[in-house]
């Protein structure tokens, strides 16, 4: 798979936010757990970008403090975000 760069920042966000549509959309319960590699592998599977994953996570730790989504205790930062509130989040 061929790596895309991704130049401007909202271009990037942009993509993330698809990809948390897209995995709230697949998701049959109320709660989604987001990470990262979650997004990224959606994102690469959808519409072949394949981002840095570092990249990702800092743009979800920014979107999880705006809209203060609640943090799991694991090694690789993940995010409990209730599918109701999807329509509603902040990006910027």
């Amino acid at each position: 798979m061929k790596k895309i760069q991704v130049e401007n920042r909202e271009s990037l966000i942009n993509l993330v936010k698809k990809g948390i549509e897209l995995l709230c959309e697949k998701n049959i319960s109320s709660v989604v757990i987001l990470s990262s590699y979650k997004i990224n592998s959606v994102l690469r599977d959808n519409y072949g970008v394949d981002i840095k994953v570092d990249r990702i996570g800092r743009i979800l730790g920014r979107v999880a403090k705006l809209n203060q989504l609640k943090r799991l205790n694991t090694n690789i930062p993940k995010y409990k975000l209730h599918i109701s509130k999807v329509s509603s989040l902040q990006f910027f």
